[in-house]
């Protein structure tokens, strides 16, 4: 089943918008039909969610964004956050003795996904390095393997206590980014302590706070634009500077997510999206192709998206 459509709904407070779905509206039907017949095509059962528009005002396009799916490598922008927030005017130091004995700990949760080898490139790639170089490689702005990318990230949640405690600092930064949940390391388990999941409107919260430079709790300016700069960037050529993190799990729950935001210029906000598409239950067919076709639907959402924000 697919989520209700939201659109031009009545203007709010940037927070409160950003944490509120409401009741189903569509001003511009011509958006949410297109929408609705590209998830409604063949295929396994599909749930989507999806969040659009300017931090503060009236989103362009919301369906199902209070609803939770599997975060995949999403979830890092959060994290993100709290790391810099918590090495802010320090970006350029070490991560610390703290993080190097995590990393030559076969045990510690952080480095059990990965297999010996594994661990050898690891701490090749991550002893020593910079609170903005971890931010850089989790983010996916700075080229590592696949192992040292998620093993970034893994060095975050870490040093920010671990995923019950990463969470509880998401979620006391700002009530709107409560839909975010850090509960498993990067390549652990998706069972056994719970998976890592969001709401899109939490999601596009935590995006908006980068991309308006106003992350809560009084984190100073240029902490927030080296949390941009830690992003994955790319240029649209009518929509401006493109910051975005996308994420992926193959595994099941199958679930492709893209989030980002475009910095319009020339007094424009910038736009900020979640677009996410997850199987309810294991594919009927061939894996590949299940992952394919999320992969494609949610770019195809996001074109939709862009091609009604220039309108």
């Amino acid at each position: 089943m697919i989520g209700r459509a939201v659109l031009r709904a009545k203007a709010l407070p940037v927070l409160v918008l950003l944490a509120l779905c409401p009741a189903a509206h569509a001003d511009d039907a011509g958006l949410d039909k297109q929408v609705q017949d590209l998830l409604a095509g063949p295929g396994d059962t599909v749930q989507v969610g999806i969040w659009f528009g300017a931090p503060s005002g009236e989103p362009i396009y919301q369906r199902a964004a209070d609803s939770a799916l599997p975060a995949a490598s999403v979830v890092k922008t959060a994290i993100l956050i709290e790391l810099f927030a918590a090495h802010a005017g320090h970006l350029d130091d070490p991560l610390g003795a703290a993080a190097d004995t995590i990393l030559a700990d076969d045990k510690h949760p952080a480095m059990a996904p990965f297999s010996a080898a594994q661990r050898d490139e690891v701490r090749a790639g991550l002893h020593g390095t910079t609170v903005r170089t971890v931010g850089a490689i989790m983010m996916g702005s700075q080229r590592a393997s696949n192992t040292v990318y998620n093993a970034a990230a893994n060095l975050a949640i870490a040093s920010l206590g671990g995923p019950p405690e990463a969470t509880k600092k998401i979620h006391a930064r700002d009530a709107t980014f409560a839909g975010v949940a850090v509960r498993r390391y990067m390549l652990a388990s998706r069972t056994a302590t719970g998976d890592n999941a969001a709401i899109p409107a939490s999601l596009a919260a935590v995006l908006a706070s980068i991309a308006t430079a106003k992350v809560p709790g009084d984190v100073d300016t240029a902490t927030v634009e080296a949390m941009a700069q830690a992003m994955m960037q790319a240029k649209d050529s009518a929509l401006g500077v493109h910051r975005h993190k996308e994420g992926n799990l193959d595994n099941d729950p199958m679930v492709c997510l893209k989030t980002g935001f475009y910095m319009r210029g020339k007094g424009k906000p910038p736009l900020v999206y979640v677009v996410g598409a997850a199987l309810s239950a294991k594919p009927a067919g061939k894996r590949d192709d299940a992952h394919r076709r999320l992969d494609k639907m949610t770019d195809a959402v996001l074109a939709l998206l862009r091609a009604a924000a220039r309108r």
